[in-house]
């Protein structure tokens, strides 16, 4: 098979699916990316999505698996349960685009992921992506770069302004939602954090409801404390408005200097279309020494890697330097602790 040629995709679970279609059809992952079908249990929006993008209809996920011109599944279904879904396309010789939360259960998450990389078939996801982000790997090249030492304190954020109404979904429920701010966009901080300051031996959290019409709180903050020590805060909220919406900021202080991420400029959705990111260090001579680097364009942290899955699925089922099954699922047990934080007031401890 031609290296370059598109890989053949069908996309399961429409609900959230249909915006990554769009990707598919006109978006990023348009030159790597054939989309060649759709599936829902609800068979009425399957049709409709199939009529719009002139595309088939798969009655089921067991249908797509038979298919042998189907090379991959984009599985955009609800977490809980998904490593067997996933367990299952792989074993058919298959590859996965999924989205996060990956699952809710960390060792059946992992399990699936070993399993992938024993059969060479590629399980991506936008969060944690397979390598880091630009953003990311910038800061950890000047972590190296400028020997900032280990991390010693950091504070992610991201915000919007919601006036959310109770619907019944998985949003409104806090055992499927914990923390929600937190569980529907911190663990873009999470796994950020992860890569940059290690692993994460505890958690507490606090939240609150402002505006929101759910049960669930609509204004949370989740603290860590690292392996290493070091201490940080994901403070997500759904009750600001300052003229950006989700602007993934960040300040992290390294034992010899400051890493500081900010929004930069924003498009007419008051999306955040280029970031600045400042190093602020002290040098041996006591000199302070600054760097400044305007990433336009930047790819936000939870932008899908179409190009590293193509490559993955093209050589083998990986990628040089992807993030580890591990990695993976050491961000679903702080998911877990945090559920139990949550529940019993106090601080958890992380059993991956």
């Amino acid at each position: 098979m031609n290296q370059s040629e598109k890989i053949s995709m069908a996309a399961v679970g429409l609900f959230f699916g249909e915006h990554l279609i769009k990707e598919i059809v006109s978006g990023r992952a348009e030159p790597y990316i054939s989309l060649c079908g759709v599936c829902d249990l609800n068979a009425e929006l399957a049709s409709e999505v199939a009529e719009r993008y002139d595309t088939r209809v798969y009655a089921s996920l067991d249908e797509i698996l038979a298919d042998p011109e189907i090379e991959s599944v984009g599985l955009f279904t609800p977490p809980a349960g998904r490593a067997e879904l996933i367990r299952k396309i792989i074993r058919a010789g298959k590859h996965v685009m999924t989205t996060k939360p990956f699952e809710v259960d960390a060792d059946e998450a992992l399990s699936v992921l070993q399993e992938a990389r024993s059969l060479g078939k590629a399980v991506h996801l936008n969060s944690p992506s397979a390598l880091p982000d630009p953003e990311t790997a910038q800061i950890l090249q000047w972590q190296q770069e400028f020997d900032l030492g280990q991390p010693v304190g950091v504070r992610w954020e991201t915000y919007s302004s919601l006036r959310e109404k109770a619907d019944g979904s998985w949003q409104d429920d806090p055992e499927r939602c914990p923390v929600a701010p937190i569980f529907r966009l911190g663990i873009y901080g999470i796994n950020q954090l992860l890569r940059l300051c290690g692993t994460v031996e505890a958690v507490h959290v606090m939240h609150s409801r402002i505006f929101t019409g759910r049960p669930t709180p609509d204004n949370a903050e989740l603290s860590l404390r690292f392996s290493s020590g070091a201490l940080a805060s994901v403070f997500v909220s759904f009750c600001i408005d300052d003229g950006h919406r989700l602007p993934d900021v960040l300040t992290l202080h390294y034992k010899r200097g400051t890493v500081r991420v900010r929004a930069l400029e924003v498009d007419a959705g008051m999306f955040v279309t280029a970031k600045e990111l400042l190093l602020q260090m002290r040098q041996e001579d006591g000199a302070v020494l600054n760097r400044r680097i305007e990433m336009f364009d930047y790819g936000p942290l939870n932008n899908y890697q179409w190009k590293n899955f193509h490559s993955a699925v093209r050589n083998g089922g990986t990628v040089d330097g992807e993030v580890s099954p591990e990695q993976v699922a050491h961000s679903i047990w702080i998911i877990s602790a945090m559920r139990t934080a949550d529940q019993t007031g106090a601080q958890v401890l992380i059993d991956g």
